[in-house]
């Protein structure tokens, strides 16, 4: 039975690309958003507390991708994941895209963003007492040259490109991404003619002829359901294992602060109740499928 790496991308709306930490952001840095903000800063934890319930309640194993920086701000997600059947790995320290999301250069120096990849590695693996050896980009802002850094710092596979029609989150053209793991290829992203050890668990994508639909989830899930997203797991269930992926912040009810001056306010279309509700029933169709990233990651190993 071919399976479903079922992650969470652990972190707050501050995080986001939107509002710090990316080439578009409305503030820097993290530190510059927490110098100015005044206002709301917890939507996290009942989308959370919510998720790790609804894990629980089907039997279901995950793997939570965290924001080093969220250990220390939020105990609750420490308490609940420590000693929990489920994987964590690794998202980064401060949620920063080092890619320019207009240039696709650098927003970060390779040197800037190998420290505090380390940081957060030592961090999370503190905090858990677990290796942390899977990794995924913010915002799925990846670079070719993030591959040799990763191996080096102990990562074994990572979770982050996304391939479909809409958007490239890379700096080099991606083309023949399957939707499946993959040793990687350090020049092209891609799965032909690997040269590293690093395995990739790409985002899923669902074809329609020539064009290709993100399927990995969140936004995407929030706004277009589960029948797209039955017909679109099913199609890539056929050629192997894949992914979907969610956030807390898709099922919290929380409202985001529109007062910080967030950009692209749509994105935040059906979240709380109504997506909770939904993945429910995701959940329940799909439950033998899913699994973790690191399951995935052994079973391409060993295949």
């Amino acid at each position: 039975m071919n399976k479903i790496s079922l992650s969470f991308d652990v972190e707050d709306w501050y995080h986001t690309p939107a509002i710090s930490g990316s080439s578009f952001a409305k503030f820097n840095t993290l530190d510059d958003f927490f110098a100015n903000w005044k206002g709301k800063i917890d939507c996290l934890s009942d989308g959370f507390d919510y998720l790790v319930d609804v894990l629980d309640k089907h039997e279901v194993t995950a793997t939570f991708f965290i924001v080093a920086d969220v250990i220390d701000r939020y105990p609750s997600v420490l308490a609940k994941l420590k000693n929990s059947r489920h994987e964590i790995q690794c998202h980064s320290l401060h949620h920063i895209s080092a890619i320019d999301s207009k240039t696709k250069g650098n927003f970060q120096t390779p040197e800037e963003w190998e420290k505090e990849l380390i940081e957060a590695k030592k961090i999370l693996e503190k905090a858990f007492n677990k290796k942390i050896t899977g990794y995924r980009a913010p915002g799925a802002y990846f670079g070719n040259w993030m591959i040799d850094i990763l191996e080096r710092n102990g990562f074994e596979y990572d979770s982050s490109i996304a391939y479909n029609s809409i958007y490239n989150k890379t700096n080099v053209l991606l083309k023949n991404i399957p939707t499946s793991a993959y040793h990687i290829n350090k020049q092209t992203l891609g799965p032909e003619k690997p040269d590293s050890n690093l395995v990739e668990l790409p985002w899923s994508y669902c074809k329609f002829g020539a064009l290709k639909l993100p399927l990995g989830g969140a936004f995407f899930y929030r706004a277009l359901g589960n029948y797209f997203f039955y017909y679109g797991i099913e199609q890539c269930l056929k050629n192997g294992d894949t992914m979907f992926y969610m956030h807390p912040l898709d099922f919290s009810n929380e409202k985001i602060p529109m007062d910080s001056g967030i950009k692209r306010p749509a994105y935040w279309i059906n979240k709380g109740n109504q997506t909770r509700t939904k993945f429910e029933k995701l959940l329940i169709k799909y439950k033998s499928h899913f699994t973790t990233c690191g399951e995935v990651y052994n079973r391409y190993k060993n295949s």
